[in-house]
């Protein structure tokens, strides 16, 4: 779907379809949504002998205009593991856990968990109790990984951590909710 475009005065804007009678200019409308991808980069060991380690970060996809075009690009980066480690020179590889969509203002739009060579995206939640008893999940999950870290189990924390992060990627902005429900929605359909 492409929004329509007006030109006034020589300069184009596009009708959002996110905000009924709403204009943008058309390099700030496909640059709106910013993709994010949380996962882990691989390093080599100072000595090669003891192989590499692995470090929490996070790597931008790019920026969209639609949220189905930025469902899209982070499909692609996944699908096709093409992620950008050419700033930092020493990275070997990188791992994808989570996909965040955010909007201009930094509020989150979509999130997904990478699985496999796809992306589970997260249905957002459509009420305030829901939206509670998510963020009763979340930090019941979070207090779940302080314990085993407590007792050195770090690969069990780091699984509840990211379960917590995936849980809490349901928490979408109220603005973007009906919009992201939507993509969501119509994504799940495209692959059945």
């Amino acid at each position: 779907m492409q929004p329509k475009t007006h030109v006034v005065d020589g300069v184009t804007f596009v009708a959002t379809p996110y905000r009924a009678g709403t204009f943008i200019r058309e390099d700030v409308f496909w640059r709106q949504f910013t993709i994010t991808c949380q996962g882990q980069v691989e390093y080599p060991e100072d000595d090669p002998t003891y192989g590499t380690y692995w470090v929490p970060s996070i790597l931008e996809l790019g920026e969209r205009g639609l949220i189905e075009d930025a469902m899209a690009l982070a499909l692609a980066c996944v699908s096709e593991h093409e992620f950008d480690l050419n700033p930092d020179s020493d990275a070997l590889d990188f791992r994808p856990e989570l996909v965040l969509v955010r909007d201009s203002l930094n509020r989150l739009v979509l999130t997904g968990q990478v699985w496999g060579a796809g992306i589970r995206w997260s249905e957002p939640i459509t009420s305030d109790e829901e939206a509670a008893a998510v963020a009763k999940q979340v930090d019941d999950l979070r207090g779940e990984a302080s314990y085993e870290a407590g007792w050195d189990n770090y690969s069990t924390a780091e699984g509840l951590r990211l379960r917590a992060r995936v849980l809490a990627g349901r928490l979408v902005d109220p603005f973007w909710q009906a919009h992201a429900r939507r993509a969501v929605q119509a994504s799940t359909a495209a692959v059945a």
